[in-house]
């Protein structure tokens, strides 16, 4: 019988499934199945980690190191491209080093423990900014700690609603469980920009959809408030207990958000509000799921502060679930050893949402990076690409395969793959924690992070904390570390490999700075914001145009990880825009044309495609396509402004207009 290793999936996924890995005599790669001892993903996997082999052996993973030679990337010696980068980087200022870092992988000890190296070295930091961090601000602003309710609870609640969450292309775990939840006789719904499968499906079993326009969710959730004041909703004396500045947020709510403002705002007719109003009233144990994306937004924290608001007076602010990060508690500083930075060096950070114009205008000398693919993902990319293409900006990228990002650097050192190395999984949507160790042997030469990162580390001298050691042994310490977190029945259940759901711990209070709800913010006033959730259209970052873009997962990729599977783009087909059929014909675009979509910010080109789940004023475009994919050699970013979030310094992807014309 075939050797079987258990792991997780790494891949900057809420679900992190638990996985099977089937390898055989020969110590090739048979099959990845689901593992069932998964509470979460319960022995099932999505279509693109099914196939993940095929980014392992991809014809495009790196497999040697790379060094830049006369313009060219050339096969070197680890030692030779270990020599380069000491000899480019050891006569560098500290703070003219940045460490750019992402979730290419979501192991915690071989995402972070280059970070020790990075503190150690004094190295600039960037403050996250891309995915959540207007949502996480939001809601922590209103609710605190960041946990929800556990998810795997889903299929014993009496209202299931989805808020922004495509879950048919993001967290797709959770659909069972939700269909589970519809049979035994529980109310469902789903809130988005456009009638997405997620939507489709919801509504064929008895759900209900509720299309909105992009960016008017806090008038929709302050309406929802208006009507649970005025029709009795609200149970008064307990929220004034639990709720910091309950009166206010009362007067507040009444004092406009009327269902014709509601109507105007959101496109929602007053009936559609109501209905949603019920559903949410009548709901005695709800689950409500909020997106990550639908906060990308101007406007997206305060978004995210008006739904936290709203199931607060409900009564349901224990039910509202957006990330579960914070539920682990798990020493992870040990990890990345801040106490190495030296104190000539105190930690600065730089926005990574806008990057690409601090790097265009010639800051920092050199950029490690790992788990990222910064030339892609980022907005603004046309400045990101143009800044690391630098001549004066040394780039050391550590990746597992050609990404545009690597073809702009100095020095590529090929990575291990998840099933190549040690690691310890946490979700950020559930509440399992992983051992993962390996399961096939690295491909060529390729070194995992902590391995790359310690022989960079040695090279430059650094203290040995960075450099003596491995990866397995970390893992281990780690592991260790954690006990307080666990039983020592679940500890040795970890140690094993298995996925092991941890136990909720007991706060004292919320972790807003009053220890209550907060309906009303100080800190949210002194960030410059209003202290209540308030209405703020979204300004399209000054840049109004015909369209919204939406620029959605895909089924088939994700992130930009699959980008780099011939079989994964070839389920994906070619990179298209997505338009009301009516919209074609308006712009005189036939199905299968050539489209450009333009703004401020640059120009792409896609082929055309019918769609009539979209609203007339939205063009969608699934995934994120390679640069080399598309005419202009750039990806969708190039559209994206660098501008942040209301709060948190967040990405604003959906805050994006184009214009849309034949090419």
């Amino acid at each position: 019988m075939a050797p079987t290793i258990a792991s997780t999936c790494p891949l900057d996924c809420a679900d992190a499934c638990g996985i099977l890995v089937e390898v055989g005599d020969d110590g090739e790669l048979l099959r990845l199945k689901g593992d069932p001892r998964h509470g979460h993903s319960r022995g099932t996997l999505c279509g693109k980690t099914m196939l993940y082999d095929e980014l392992r052996s991809s014809d495009e993973r790196v497999r040697h190191p790379l060094v830049r030679k006369g313009g060219r990337l050339e096969r070197a010696s680890w030692d030779e491209a270990l020599d380069v980068v000491c000899e480019r980087v050891a006569r560098l200022r500290p703070a003219d080093i940045l460490a750019l870092w992402y979730g290419g992988t979501m192991g915690l000890v071989q995402r972070k423990f280059p970070l020790r190296a990075m503190h150690a070295l004094g190295a600039t930091f960037h403050d996250g900014g891309v995915c959540d961090a207007a949502g996480q601000e939001g809601y922590a602003s209103v609710l605190g700690r960041c946990i929800g309710p556990d998810i795997e609870e889903v299929e014993r609640c009496d209202l299931v609603g989805l808020w922004g969450c495509d879950a048919a292309r993001t967290v797709q775990h959770i659909q069972a469980p939700l269909r589970r939840a519809q049979q035994a006789g529980a109310g469902s719904f789903v809130v988005d920009i456009w009638r997405t499968d997620t939507m489709k499906d919801v509504e064929a079993r008895g759900g209900e959809g509720f299309v909105v326009r992009p960016g008017s969710d806090a008038m929709l959730c302050l309406a929802l408030a208006r009507l649970a004041f005025e029709r009795g909703a609200v149970d008064a004396s307990r929220a004034r207990t639990e709720c910091l500045g309950f009166d206010e947020f009362e007067a507040h709510a009444r004092s406009g958000h009327d269902l014709a403002a509601c109507e105007r705002a959101t496109g929602l007719a007053p009936e559609r509000v109501s209905r949603l109003f019920e559903l949410l009233s009548r709901a005695r144990s709800p689950f409500i799921k909020s997106g990550i994306g639908w906060t990308r937004r101007r406007n997206g924290a305060m978004g995210m502060r008006a739904l936290a608001s709203l199931c607060a007076i409900l009564g349901h602010a224990e039910r509202l679930h957006y990330e579960s990060w914070e539920h682990f508690q798990l020493p992870e500083d040990w990890i990345m050893r801040p106490d190495l930075r030296p104190a000539s060096a105190p930690l600065a950070h730089t926005s990574q949402v806008g990057l690409g114009r601090t790097l265009e205008d010639g800051a920092f000398g050199a950029a490690f990076v790992w788990c990222h693919n910064p030339a892609v993902v980022l907005p603004d990319s046309n400045r990101v690409r143009s800044g690391l293409a630098r001549d004066d900006l040394f780039v050391v990228v550590h990746e597992q395969v050609m990404t545009d990002t690597a073809r702009l650097a100095d020095v590529v050192l090929p990575a291990t793959v998840f099933l190549e190395h040690h690691d310890v999984y946490r979700s950020f949507g559930h509440r399992r924690l992983q051992r993962a160790r390996p399961a096939l042997a690295p491909s060529g030469e390729a070194r995992s992070n902590v391995q790359a990162f310690a022989a960079i580390a040695r090279r430059l001298g650094l203290p040995p904390e960075c450099h003596e050691v491995d990866d397995e042994r970390l893992c281990e310490d780690f592991v260790a570390r954690c006990a307080g977190r666990m039983t020592d029945e679940q500890l040795e259940r970890v140690r094993a490999g298995e996925p092991v759901k941890l136990d909720p711990l007991a706060w004292r209070d919320r972790g807003t700075p009053s220890g209550r709800v907060e309906l009303s913010s100080d800190a949210c006033r002194a960030a410059g914001q209003p202290a209540l959730a308030s209405w703020t259209p979204d300004d399209a970052c000054g840049d109004q145009r015909g369209h919204w873009l939406v620029l959605a997962p895909s089924v088939h990729t994700h992130n930009s990880t699959y980008s780099h599977s011939a079989r994964h783009r070839q389920k994906a087909g070619r990179p298209r825009v997505h338009l009301h059929p009516a919209e074609l014909e308006r712009l005189g675009l036939a199905v299968g044309a050539r489209a450009r979509l333009s703004n401020a910010h640059g120009s792409v080109v896609l082929e055309a495609a019918a769609d009539d789940s979209m609203p007339r004023d939205c063009a969608r475009i699934d995934g994120l396509p390679r640069g080399e994919d598309l005419v202009e050699g750039v990806g969708a970013n190039a559209l994206v402004a660098g501008q942040v979030s209301d709060l948190g310094g967040g990405n604003v992807q959906y805050s994006t207009m184009v214009d849309v014309a034949p090419a």
